[in-house]
């Protein structure tokens, strides 16, 4: 048998580049690029090009288990990711997140709480009981939505861990909030239940901020004495506002820490035949307090460039200036079932289709941006995967996958490719390399031999210079026997 060379084996190395750099997804990279082993061989001792902000995945409670939607791969059937889960975790109960691929699940619905890294899938135990100092014996709880004050991998620092909770029996009549340093057996939860403002419906990592159905914000901090946790607690109280009662059709309300500031999006339940309306305030301080209450949710007209994703215990605020071809507006997936304790404790039914994307307009916009549709799920409400730690330590596996980027650096500094200024340097002739001195022949011209390769219809990029990204996605997709590869024949 004879091989037969494809002309994506010729492809020039600045074009590689330009096809690695065009790609936001770093799955999507690792797709593109690892589909033709000329290409592995050609630049697997050079370092990958700079991986551009990334934004949250959306975990789906698939059949069979998680599957992930990436808005930066589109909003189809190739922007679902396929990342492994564990076999127990398949049908585990996922209710919050944390930065650098860290899921918050219960792998029993009701017990087995822990906190799961999907890249290095570390686990990292959480209590299943609370205690309380006003009760002599301990309780089952159920985690409603939690997060943790620091990234759990940072061994040197204390991490503490706040949620919110229900008992399994339903003694409370309320929710709860409960801490506990990371590696503890049991939660503490430090606020009576006849509080008056222990109604909780939100919480906001970092600080821990709880919002009551007050609207008021308790700010706790926690911090350890003499190894025994102490909860640091302050009340910011508001004032009452005519503006906020209007919102009495509210699904769910999320704090979001942006841009310094804390924000409080309200969402509202869909009218049938209606659009919904998402609510956003600023917490703003007054200039004169009034029987204690010193703070007022201001009403913020727009996002101001935000792309806000809201989730309960891990809302997040990004900018629209980092995500070319994006525009502002607040992601939302469906947590109508992610504090009912009757679907957690006895249904084991969740709903998941109404996930999308909400536009101020106008007029407002209401999108559903996420592929594919799903009804409802036997184990699990969707929940954000969030970014962070694109590092060699937490996406080992990926940075193995794309190492044969690193000769982009030669390419990029030493006379070949793309010069510093980001336009292409033609490729004629050879180079010396940087260090041993061997030359560098280029693999082709970059003369209409590989203008051929990589431009017009079913090419790599497109007249107008684009990605083409369905080319792209369907080397990818199609494996060794791709077009990226070398073909066979008698």
């Amino acid at each position: 048998m004879a091989e037969e060379s494809s002309p994506f084996d010729e492809v020039p190395a600045y074009v590689l580049y330009e096809i690695a750099r065009h790609i936001p997804c770093k799955v999507d990279r690792v797709r593109a690029l690892v589909v033709n082993c000329s290409w592995r061989t050609s630049l697997q001792a050079l370092p990958p090009p700079p991986l551009p902000p990334q934004l949250p995945w959306l975990l789906r409670p698939s059949a069979g288990g998680p599957t992930f939607s990436c808005l930066l791969s589109g909003a189809d059937e190739l922007s679902v990711h396929r990342v492994r889960v564990p076999a127990d975790l398949r049908g585990a109960r996922y209710f919050g997140s944390y930065d650098g691929g860290w899921l918050f699940l219960a792998s029993g619905q009701t017990f087995g709480h822990m906190l799961f890294n999907i890249r290095t899938e570390q686990r990292l135990f959480l209590p299943d009981t609370v205690t309380q100092p006003w009760r002599s014996d301990d309780f089952p709880m159920i985690m409603l939505a939690a997060t943790v004050s620091s990234p759990p991998s940072a061994k040197d620092d204390l991490c503490f861990g706040a949620a919110i909770v229900s008992d399994v029996g339903q003694k409370l009549a309320q929710l709860c909030n409960v801490f506990w340093e990371l590696g503890d057996c049991r939660a503490v939860s430090f606020v009576p239940p006849q509080d008056p403002f222990n109604l909780f419906f939100e919480m906001e990592d970092g600080a821990f901020n709880f919002l009551s159905i007050w609207r008021n914000v308790l700010e706790c901090r926690l911090t350890l004495h003499q190894v025994v946790l102490q909860v640091h607690q302050k009340w910011r109280l508001f004032l009452p506002q005519e503006e906020l009662s209007l919102c009495r059709n509210a699904a769910a309300r999320y704090l979001v820490e942006s841009r310094g500031q804390l924000l409080m999006v309200i969402r509202e339940r869909p009218a049938y035949n209606q659009s919904r309306e998402f609510f956003i305030f600023e917490m703003t301080k007054t200039e004169e307090a009034v029987d204690e209450a010193e703070y007022i949710w201001r009403r913020m007209p727009e996002l101001d460039g935000r792309m806000l994703f809201v989730g309960h215990g891990c809302s997040r605020s990004y900018e629209v200036g980092d995500f070319p071809g994006f525009q502002e507006g607040i992601y939302f997936f469906d947590d109508q079932d992610s504090y009912s304790v009757s679907s957690i404790a006895e249904d084991n039914e969740y709903t998941c289709f109404d996930n999308g994307k909400w536009s101020a307009g106008p007029p407002p916009m209401e999108t559903y941006c996420f592929w594919p549709d799903q009804v409802n799920s036997n184990y699990s409400s969707p929940v954000w995967l969030l970014p962070g730690g694109e590092d060699d330590a937490n996406n080992a596996q990926a940075q193995v996958n794309v190492h044969m980027l690193r000769c982009f650096h030669l390419l990029l500094f030493h006379g070949h490719g793309l010069r510093p200024d980001g336009h292409v340097r033609g490729l004629a002739g050879g180079g010396q390399g940087p260090r041993t001195g061997a030359r560098l022949t280029p693999v082709i011209p970059v003369t209409v031999k590989a203008k051929a390769v990589v431009a017009g219809p079913g090419k790599l990029f497109t007249q107008n210079g684009s990605l083409n990204a369905a080319k792209i996605h369907q080397a990818s997709a199609s494996g060794p026997g791709s077009c990226f590869n070398r073909k066979r024949s008698e």
